[in-house]
């Protein structure tokens, strides 16, 4: 299987297959921040389990109140995750990538901050921000960086055809994609030309008046123009069609839109799949050989070898069937899937996620630390 064979991302970063975990939202980090032992033993399952590249859930380039959300927004952050990266490298051998995320303000009281709310200032700040996260993030020894510009977060809402801004910032599909290149540009600088970065953003942001891919395509052409080494393709998980909760904070994942970000087992197979394929051709028509990943409601690594196969995307994102047995890759390469602990999406661990709950995988016989047992 090709899925199975390294893969070079460029010249900068060879993988040992194709097979990424992207971020998983764990809700295992302190509210200061900071890895937890669970949090790193999560990780380390997943690079143990055969995964050629493991994204972290998302980390904040700001010190910003967000409940158990790792950050790395100050020097202090550096040792506890080069202690993640290095034990991710001792013990296997996967690589490891960290998304970086800004996100805006939300209140259980049913406020929420959008772009047009940013003053001038309060933009310019943006790349910067993203800059010393993406350095600290190599100091810590991450061999990729993954730039958050999907789903519901600042980034993406600059991006989406939701942007009210009434300066250079908004309007314009150009001027929407203006801080986005200007982050890139700032990122690059930070970490230099010989580091993997990457941007993971949407290919249809599943809303009424939101972004499709006669969008996206822009997006991602303009982005691949910047010199991103990888484009991550996910969906959805968009405020706008969240469903309202007494009491709560709005959830971007709890409407149409979210399904998207995270396919049900209602949803058919490989639902999103279509959306990374269209954009790559977009880019080889371009004559851009900007490696593009895909994501959502890939059960096995059968699917994921036809994505390879049909030239659909070069990398293949699995999520929950990893969450649910971490060692899905080293078992599907050694022809053990009937030992696979199967996925059957039925999205209790989103449902955690939301509850800010840590997430674990019901089928999980689990122990005092809510680690599954599941062996090599």
């Amino acid at each position: 299987m090709q899925l199975f064979e390294p893969y070079a991302i460029g010249t900068k970063l060879t993988l040992v297959n194709r097979i990424m975990v992207p971020a998983i939202v764990t809700r295992l980090a302190t509210v200061e921040g900071n890895l937890t032992d669970a949090l790193i033993e999560r990780y380390l399952l997943y690079a143990r389990g055969g995964a050629g590249l493991v994204v972290t859930e998302a980390i904040s380039v700001k010190e910003q109140k967000s409940g158990p959300l790792l950050r790395l927004n100050d020097d202090n952050f550096i040792p506890g995750l080069k202690r993640l990266t290095e034990l991710v490298h001792g013990e296997s051998d996967a690589k490891i990538a960290t998304q970086l995320v800004h996100f805006l303000k939300i209140a259980r009281s049913g406020y929420r901050q959008k772009v047009e709310d940013l003053s001038l200032d309060d933009v310019k700040e943006i790349p910067g921000l993203f800059a010393c996260a993406a350095l600290r993030a190599r100091s810590a020894g991450f061999d990729a960086v993954e730039l958050h510009f999907a789903h519901a977060y600042t980034m993406s809402s600059f991006l989406s055809r939701y942007n009210q801004r009434k300066d250079k910032y908004g309007g314009s599909l150009e001027n929407r994609l203006r801080l986005a290149k200007e982050v890139v540009k700032a990122a690059r600088d930070a970490v230099g030309e010989e580091s993997v970065l990457g941007a993971r953003i949407n290919g249809d942001e599943f809303t009424l008046g939101g972004n499709t891919l006669a969008q996206s395509r822009v997006i991602a052409l303009r982005l691949a123009e910047s010199g991103l080494d990888y484009i991550s393709i996910s969906a959805g998980g968009k405020f706008e069609d969240a469903i309202p909760r007494h009491g709560e904070a709005l959830d971007p994942y709890t409407g149409y839109s979210g399904s998207r970000t995270m396919p049900p087992n209602w949803m058919p197979e490989k639902v999103n799949v279509y959306l990374a394929s269209d954009i790559k051709k977009t880019l080889t028509e371009a004559g851009f050989t900007t490696p593009i990943v895909t994501a959502g409601r890939i059960s096995t690594a059968q699917v994921a070898e036809t994505i390879i196969q049909n030239n659909e995307a070069d990398l293949v994102a699995i999520a929950r069937p990893i969450l649910c047995d971490p060692f899905w890759p080293k078992k599907f390469q050694e022809g053990r899937d009937y030992e696979i602990l199967k996925c059957i999406y039925c999205n209790q661990c989103r449902d955690s996620e939301g509850d800010f709950e840590p997430v674990v995988c019901v089928q999980w016989k689990k122990d005092k630390n809510m680690t599954p047992i599941a062996s090599a």
